[in-house]
């Protein structure tokens, strides 16, 4: 059943208020260290992000120069909510990749290779892979 451009847009809000909430909830994960719940966000989220892409095409399909001021309010309030999103998208990414290169440096430590590994010195300046700061640790 073809929907209107007014339809696809108020479920294309729809959809992004869900994967705004999704992203919060992600966030939250990240927040808490609890990395046992992303992979399962994830899935949930890219399938948010599959139904957002077919509205997507369906929406470009039935949008015409005829929208009138509904749609184009409808419009204006995806087009902020979408914005919105992305950012919360980008921010819980560069805290998974900051995540990621805390665990990595960790793991380097506890092996007992810290070359590559940031250490700081008394004063707070930055020692990159310092051969006199070496750790041992055994677990």
């Amino acid at each position: 059943m073809p929907q209107t451009v007014d339809d696809l847009l108020r479920h294309q809000l729809d959809r992004l208020q869900a994967l705004d909430r999704l992203l919060a909830e992600e966030h939250a994960c990240l927040l808490k260290a609890a990395a046992d719940q992303l992979p399962a966000l994830t899935e949930r989220k890219n399938a948010l992000m599959a139904e957002l892409e077919t509205l997507e095409r369906e929406r470009v399909i039935a949008f015409a120069d005829t929208a009138g001021a509904t749609t184009r309010a409808a419009w204006a309030s995806v087009q902020t909510m979408a914005r919105q999103v992305a950012e919360a998208n980008q921010r819980n990414g560069v805290m998974i990749a900051a995540l990621v290169r805390s665990t990595e440096g960790a793991l380097q430590i506890l092996r007992g290779d810290p070359d590559g590994v940031d250490l700081y010195g008394s004063h707070g300046q930055g020692q990159s892979g310092s051969g006199s700061a070496r750790l041992l640790v055994s677990a």
